[in-house]
């Protein structure tokens, strides 16, 4: 056997029948083979794994202690190798095996149903994570997940597929009772503390970098590290802060907590983007950036619109979006 693994899938199934039959002559019986073949089976899958499988000074044939490791595993390998030949035969090809997601906490709330819906329909067995974009990443590239909702396109990547999102502004997040007129963040600053994200967040980084380019370094007092609690201590009246609409819409306080407007200045923008790595789950991504777009047109877009058309005419869902 000229093999990297020192085994086939036969020689897999002449060992195992000669464990459970307790002799050569069973085993060749049942398998269609000859003894002298069954025998030199055995031999040559001993001498590539160069480990004694079977003691055959005794009758009937007594399996060693690294047999027995050995002999479990085959075991597993055939029968996942008899259900792979299965599903092969009958075409069972409608859907894939096993898929798993990993996308930004503020999309989790906004479609993490529906989503979780999508994938169901294709695939058997699914799995879906939140946390750090940055870890969503490094977890895309080295094939811990196979598909990541991000705010990092990872454009060094020419290896994967890309599906734009959404685009959105940022804005600025007032305490509710702050009514003082906002026309330099300059004034904020001396007024109220600053409610950062985490600087390992994306989203953190991305708003600390702008902040720099207006020369700006708000006090480090307040971390928070999620919206939820970054958007609960605007609205205790702790601090103002720097965030996205769906930011806001995810973390559960809306309006008639905090107070939002434009950021003075200018405005500065968030991109998502669903990723995965080229040819791999066929049409899957597209449907999936498909369903949450629709879903953030329906629900997240139309409740901005409500409440703050000026946002909504910021905001790009879609393939255009840039």
């Amino acid at each position: 056997m000229h093999h990297s693994f020192g085994f086939d899938l036969r020689a897999l199934e002449v060992f195992v029948q000669i464990v459970d039959c307790g002799n050569m002559t069973a085993a060749a019986e049942k398998l269609g083979m000859t003894q002298p073949s069954i025998s030199q089976s055995l031999s040559n899958l001993e001498k590539n794994l160069n480990t004694q499988l079977l003691d055959r000074s005794v009758r009937p044939i007594a399996i060693t202690r690294a047999g027995r490791f050995f002999y479990d595993r085959a075991c597993q390998l055939l029968k996942e190798a008899r259900v792979t030949s299965l599903a092969m035969q009958k075409g069972r090809f409608d859907k894939l095996r096993h898929v798993r997601i990993a996308l930004v906490d503020s999309l989790a709330t906004a479609v993490g149903k529906p989503l979780a819906d999508a994938v169901k329909r294709h695939t058997e067995q699914w799995s879906m994570t939140t946390g750090l974009s940055h870890m969503h990443g490094e977890s895309l590239l080295s094939r811990s997940v196979d598909i990541i909702i991000s705010d990092d396109a990872l454009m060094d990547y020419p290896e994967l597929s890309r599906f734009r999102i959404l685009r959105e502004p940022f804005i600025l997040v007032l305490p509710k009772n702050f009514t003082d007129e906002v026309k330099q963040l300059e004034h904020l600053i001396k007024k109220l503390d600053f409610v950062r994200y985490p600087a390992h967040s994306l989203i953190g980084q991305r708003i600390e970098r702008n902040l720099r380019y207006r020369r700006l370094e708000p006090p480090h007092r307040l971390v928070m590290d999620n919206s939820y609690a970054v958007s609960s201590m605007v609205a205790a009246g702790l601090g103002w802060t720097i965030t996205t609409p769906l930011c806001l819409f995810q973390s559960g306080i809306w309006l008639s907590q905090v107070r939002c407007l434009p950021i003075p200045g200018g405005s500065f923008y968030r991109n998502l983007t669903l990723l995965t790595r080229k040819h791999e789950l066929h049409e899957l991504p597209q449907v999936i950036a498909d369903d949450i777009r629709n879903i953030l047109t329906s629900e997240y877009l139309s409740e901005v619109t409500r409440h703050l058309p000026w946002v909504s005419e910021m905001i790009d869902i879609g393939e255009h979006a840039h």
